[in-house]
This record gives structure tokens, sequence and C-alpha cells, in this order.
């Protein structure tokens, strides 16, 4: 579907600017008849519905001033209104002008949003149709409002973890960099004719090496790191990257926690609002973004269609956590699954603040001896004929 504006006059005269998501202009032009809008222009928007994308901030304050209305006693139509007026200046603007026209004319909420995959997620509109169903919509907003605040804020989290080790290793190389291109060649006058160390005769090999194939190896470097993104970004490329990482003691801890956090949240939520087992678990898979743990669900999926119980299926994948086996196991017993779920989430996410701060603390002194190690020879391969010449001259 394609997002059209229109110019229209009201019955009062005045003038209106409005948009309407069609097919094609002449649907446009029939939707808005119906509506008994008078239209004197109607153009095609810079961006398809399915195009438009939104900040999870800008997401999240739309989910939030919904419910907050909602929860207010507005209907849903006034409150769309009312936010059409807050959001003139953003990118929801469109998008608001679009769902309230869908609401006026009768349509569901969740049909509205579904012009907009790439705004409201399959998890997105699967709570906005629990609500509608279950006629509590306005907590369905509360939940999302949640559920997507605590995603942004673990994204925030790994992000935020990494600044500081990405500093340290970007400072670690331009130092080594400023001495082999720029302090060892500007010295090399005072070495020649000599009989030198094979520790100086080494770095000063290197430095002249890095100085004639400097343009040849940053192609090298920048070709490699092309053909990294390539294939990293490339479905196939990706999911074996990430199954290399589980291999690594120091990041599959990390990964682990990363992934159940995040399912274990989608799922209690969903499952809290109405939704069935087994479409949280079809659901819930795709947050965890990851080829190995979404295969595991997937066949749980099925066993569960086939009256097995969710504990029974994960049990038997070394990747899941004993602690969820055993809580999901005591939770389906009791018939608390959700709130189960929600704790657990909330235990992963205190476990990924932990694994960072283990994680930082180990890159940053090993970047650091590193760093030490590798100027200290240089250093010393500069010092040691300079220790040599004085001596010479004494």
């Amino acid at each position: 579907m394609a997002l059209y504006q229109y110019t229209a006059l009201t019955p009062e005269g005045r003038r209106r600017i409005g948009m309407v998501n069609a097919d094609s202009i002449e649907i446009a032009k029939e939707r808005l008849r119906k509506q008994q809008i008078l239209v004197t222009k109607l153009v095609s928007y810079a961006k398809k519905g399915d195009q438009l994308t939104l900040s999870p901030s800008l997401l999240i304050g739309f989910t939030r001033d919904l419910h907050v209305l909602l929860r207010a006693g507005l209907p849903l139509y006034d409150s769309l209104i009312i936010l059409e007026e807050k959001y003139r200046r953003t990118k929801l603007h469109p998008i608001f002008l679009d769902l309230c026209d869908q609401v006026k004319e009768g349509h569901l909420f969740s049909e509205a949003l579904k012009d907009y995959p790439k705004i409201f997620d399959p998890i997105y509109l699967s709570m906005i149709r629990a609500g509608e169903e279950s006629g509590s919509l306005e907590q369905s907003f509360y939940e999302l409002e949640k559920l997507i605040g605590r995603e942004q804020a673990l994204r925030k989290k790994l992000s935020s973890a990494m600044i500081y080790p990405t500093f340290l290793a970007s400072f670690c190389l331009i130092v080594i960099g400023v001495l082999l291109f720029f302090l060892i060649p500007s010295m090399s006058e005072l070495f020649e004719e000599r009989a030198l160390h094979p520790m100086t005769r080494g770095v000063l090999s290197l430095s002249h090496f890095l100085n004639q194939h400097a343009f040849s190896l940053l192609s090298m470097v920048v070709g490699i790191g092309g053909i990294f993104l390539f294939l990293i970004r490339h479905p196939k490329g990706k999911k074996k990257m990430k199954e290399l990482l589980l291999h690594v003691p120091i990041v599959k801890r990390l990964f682990i926690e990363t992934v159940m956090a995040r399912f274990c949240s989608v799922f209690s939520i969903l499952f809290r609002g109405g939704i069935t087992m087994i479409e949280c678990l079809r659901l819930s898979k795709k947050v965890m973004k990851h080829p190995s743990f979404e295969e595991i669900v997937t066949k749980a999926e099925k066993k569960v269609l086939e009256g097995k119980r969710l504990s029974e299926e994960f049990e038997k994948s070394p990747l899941i956590p004993t602690l969820v086996v055993r809580m999901l196991a005591v939770s389906e017993e009791s018939g608390r699954v959700a709130e189960m779920m929600h704790h657990l989430s909330e235990i992963y996410e205190e476990d990924i603040e932990r694994s960072l701060n283990r994680l930082t603390s180990f890159i940053q002194p090993v970047m650091l001896l590193m760093l030490g190690v590798v100027v200290a020879v240089i250093l010393l391969a500069v010092l040691l004929p300079l220790t040599d010449v004085s001596s010479i001259l004494k």
C-alpha cells in the first residue's frame, strides 16, 4: 500500500490536510468519497506505509500516550485526534492521520496498524488484537510500553558496554601506528652502519615494510573488512557467526543470558495478555535473534501441539539453562507460567549487567597489558642502540 496526502474542504469551508493509505490513487479517491470528504488535492506521499520506520523512543512515546489517554477514559478515535496534534511535526504525523481515518471508517486498530510492518511488528499487532478481543486495549498498551522500554534498555546496556573497549582498541592502534609510521622512521638514520640487536632490526624492518607498503596494506584491510561485513550481513554468514560465538566461553554466557531475557520477557507479556502458548512461542522466538535457539523453540512448539510440556522439550537442549527448565516445570504445575517467565526475565537482565561488567573488567587490563608490551618492545628496540652510542661517546 501507498500513503497519499490530501487537501480537503470541511463543511465549514476550512482547509484540512490528511493522509490515506490505499493501493492506488483511484482507491484513495473512492475511500475519501465514501467519507464525504471534498478533496481539492491528492498527491502521493514520499514514503510508502510499509517503508516508514520509527526510533524506539518515538514508538515508546506513542504507546505510552495512547495508554494514558485510554486509561483516562477517552475513546480510541478521540485519543488519536489529540495525539495527531502533539506529533504534528514528527514522522508519526502522517501515520496518525491515516490511523484516524481508518478507525473513523470502523476498521479495527490492529488491522490499521498492519499497513506499517516496519513500525509495528507481529508482537505489537498480536498484543493489540488480544486487547481488542478482551476489551483491555489500555492494558495492552501498558504491557507493550514496558516491553519496548526493556528491550531498548537492554540494547543500550550492550552497546554502552562496548564503547570503552572500542575506544581503548582504537587508542592502542593509534599509539602503535604513530610509533611505527613516524617515530621509528625519523630515527632510522641513527642506526645506519651499526651492528644492531635482533630486536631493533626486527622493529626497523617492520616499520620499513609498513611504510613501503602502506597503501597496499590499507587496501587489503579495507577489502577484508568489506568481505567480512558482507558475509555477516548475508543470512548464512550471520547464522554461522552467531553459532561460532556460542563456542567462545567468555561470550557464550552473555549470549545465552541476552537471548533468554528477551524470550522470557516477550513470552510473559503475550501469555499474560491472553494469547495461546503456541502463538506465544511462535512470536517470542522472533526476538531471540539466534538460529540455534529459534530451532529449539520451533521443535518445542510442535511437541506442545502434540500435548507435551514445554519444560520437557526445553530440557532436551543443552543451550537452555537448567534454571529456566526447573522454574518452568514448577510454574506449569502451579499454573503461573506468565508470572514465572516474567521473574526469569528480571533474573537474566540482572545477570546480563553482571556479565557485561565482568567482560569489560577482563578486556580492559588485557588490552592495556598488550599495549604496554608492544610499546615497551618498540621503545626498548630504539633505546638499545642509543645506549651503545652514548657509551662510545664517553
